[in-house]
């Protein structure tokens, strides 16, 4: 009765209201999901509801651990969430759809990275494939069903002899016009498509492959292709090799796809950037080769985000399973007195706090990239012309699943020998996540992308003029030096998020500024081929990738934090945001002396801080892991305390204060 007296937008409130009323979350829980939290809340649910996910998967045969992620992804593909979610991925400019995607990513990813992996490869592999490069039409035709389940796809771009280098691929598609039909072939052992995921289940791939006319290649494009049909048997002239085993994602059916003329229609072909006419005339709104290419792959740099988020759900679960099994193991204590919590040792803290504030960065800065991305997307924005988004994307893709790994490596050494146990989880997500540093680009060449567009805007900085540019060059290290000298200390101390934010500007603003001169030496001085100049750097540009990157995370943190409406949670989050551009900085703190920003006496200064910040947060840090609100059936992991897997999981008390009230 109340809601028919309700327009859409208070009906729209009231829903929202009373979903927040049931749940009831803490407000720190609330922030971090951010301005999605109802879509996150629902999905948790469905998750919570899902007995396919009570399933452990550890120790089953390879075929039945495969059949388990079938079983969840049907189950998740067949959510209401996801079947509308699936459909506004069809429609133009759809506000916040890359911000929602990266939440309902984490969240399956939390319950099942094998899951969340072959999710990622049917819709945001596969299905990124035909809704950014395809046309109307085509999206309709090829990824709408898998809304219903009509069929599952794959993608297949690296070769056995090609992965990073996409350009160089060796798959032909070469057009007939008598038949109007594309024959896809691969002409040698290293064309191989390789570590093709879903490829033993799949029904249909999207193929990237030197489109060729005539004898005339026009560059890789993607054509959609038959691999089998919805009995599992396989198309005429396609092969597919199972690559069974991997280190994990056991769940996930990697294969090696292999073509012998396989004809397709010419409406096969993605038509967005380029198509063929019936008699074999090639047209593209691009005329650029190169421009070409860079726009089909940006149009992909979405997955490259997800997978961020992946290694950020996989930090997040190690996280919960180390700090809450360190709040309850007890070892060592004083002489005749109880043996302490493991946490009060300060080697446990120092190694697991340092990695929590990482992971609270993480949250923050892929957030922050996923609205850039909407942004861009929603204003028309062709992706290949943001090359500073790019860029963001492909550093934080190199920064996160690396720092993915330290983490689980501590998760798993502070757990002590329990934690080596499969069933506490550890082990299983540093196996299913090792692969995250080398797919979707592997992480030194996503720091190279990150430094080209660095030195591109170097470039422009600078000028057309040699002379005009030596001479910034000159004033901007003479100012940095100016700021690493006795009156520029006086300014800020090691404790102000503002002193923590200019150590880490000065060095990303260093490398660049020294790398530039070491390339003009090189290239301008030198006459060496800028191959050989940019690789005898190579060093020195993955570090320069690393500090932007660093840098961009803790500023992001930093505006999170000040944008919390809480005054308990703005503390809580102060803390962890100084503990992470405190741990950036000590790190490199050899750097900072050798380049004389830091004093022996600030050095050590940095070192008693990020000690006693690491101490600081130590007992919050339960709070924290908590309020990460992962459903206990998807922790699943005794030394946690989740005894019981089944039992229901519990929501935090309501929050206090209004967040994005006009949501509501």
């Amino acid at each position: 009765m109340r809601s028919s007296t309700m327009n859409v937008s208070q009906q729209e409130r009231f829903n929202k209201t009373s979903m927040a009323e049931k749940y009831n979350q803490s407000s720190l829980a609330r922030y971090l999901d951010g301005e999605f939290w109802e879509i996150k809340y629902s999905l948790r649910e469905e998750i919570s509801k899902g007995e396919v996910f009570r399933k452990s998967s550890y120790g089953l045969p390879l075929d039945q651990n495969r059949d388990l992620t079938v079983e969840r992804l049907e189950y998740i593909l067949t959510r209401p969430l996801m079947r509308r979610h699936i459909k506004d991925q069809v429609k133009e400019k759809q506000p916040g759809f890359i911000a929602k995607s990266m939440d309902i990513t984490e969240l399956i990813c939390s319950a099942d990275m094998a899951t969340g992996v072959k999710l990622g490869v049917v819709c945001g592999l596969f299905g990124g494939a035909v809704t950014n490069l395809g046309s109307p039409e085509q999206k309709d035709s090829w990824y709408l069903p898998v809304t219903d389940l009509e069929f599952t796809g794959m993608f297949a771009m690296t070769e056995r002899s090609h992965g990073s280098n996409v350009r160089g691929i060796l798959t032909e598609a070469r057009y007939e016009p008598s038949t109007q039909e594309f024959i896809i072939h691969t002409p040698c052992d290293d064309a191989q498509k390789m570590y093709i995921g879903n490829a033993m289940k799949g029904n249909y791939a999207s193929v990237f492959a030197q489109l060729i006319i005539n004898g005339e290649s026009h560059g890789p494009h993607c054509f959609i292709v038959p691999i089998r049909d919805q009995s599992g048997v396989m198309n005429p002239g396609v092969t597919a090799i199972d690559m069974k085993h991997k280190e994990g994602l056991h769940g996930v059916d990697n294969g090696i796809l292999i073509f012998d003329n396989v004809r397709i229609p010419r409406k096969n072909l993605l038509s967005k950037f380029g198509c063929v006419s019936t008699d074999g005339v090639y047209s593209s709104p691009i005329q650029s080769k190169g421009k070409r290419f860079n726009a089909m792959l940006a149009a992909l740099t979405p997955t490259r985000l997800g997978l961020s988020v992946q290694a950020m759900a996989s930090m997040k679960l190690g996280l919960i399973i180390a700090v809450r099994y360190s709040h309850s193991r007890r070892q060592f204590g004083p002489k005749d007195q109880e043996e302490v919590k493991i946490i009060e040792h300060q080697t446990q803290y120092l190694r697991l706090m340092p990695h929590l504030a990482a992971a609270l960065a993480l949250t923050f800065t892929t957030r922050f990239a996923g609205c850039m991305m909407d942004d861009a997307l929603c204003k028309g924005e062709v992706l290949q012309n943001n090359s500073s988004l790019q860029a963001l994307v492909a550093g934080l893709k190199a920064y996160s699943t690396w720092e993915n790994l330290a983490c689980l490596q501590e998760c798993r050494e502070c757990t002590g020998g329990m934690g080596f146990m499969m069933e506490n989880r550890i082990p299983a997500l540093k196996c299913d996540s090792d692969v995250f540093v080398t797919f979707e680009g592997d992480n030194v060449v996503m720091l190279q992308v990150v430094v080209k567009e660095l030195m591109t805007q170097y470039t422009r900085q600078l000028g057309n003029s040699v002379g005009g540019g030596l001479i910034k060059t000159w004033a901007s290290s003479m100012s940095d030096s100016f700021r690493t000298s006795f009156l520029g200390f006086n300014v800020d101390t090691v404790g102000d998020l503002s002193f923590l934010l200019k150590a880490l500007s000065y060095r990303e603003r260093v490398l660049q500024r020294t790398l530039a001169a070491r390339l003009y030496a090189k290239v301008q001085k030198n006459k060496e081929e800028f191959f050989h100049a940019w690789n005898s750097c190579l060093h020195h540009v993955t570090g320069l990738a690393l500090a932007h990157i660093h840098r961009v995370t803790l500023e992001q943190f930093a505006l999170a934090v000040k944008k919390c409406p809480a005054e308990e949670d703005h503390t809580l989050l102060t803390k962890f945001c100084l503990l992470h551009g405190t741990s950036l900085v000590y790190q490199e703190r050899a750097w900072y002396l050798e380049h004389h920003y830091l004093t022996p006496t600030t050095s050590r200064q940095i070192r008693t801080q990020w000690v006693e910040l690491c101490r600081s947060v130590k007992d919050v840090a339960l709070k924290v892991v908590s309020d990460f609100n992962v459903p206990s059936c998807c922790i699943q992991a005794p030394i946690a305390g989740v005894a019981n897997p089944q039992a229901e999981w519990a929501f935090h008390p309501l929050p206090q204060y209004p967040i994005a009230a006009s949501k509501l």
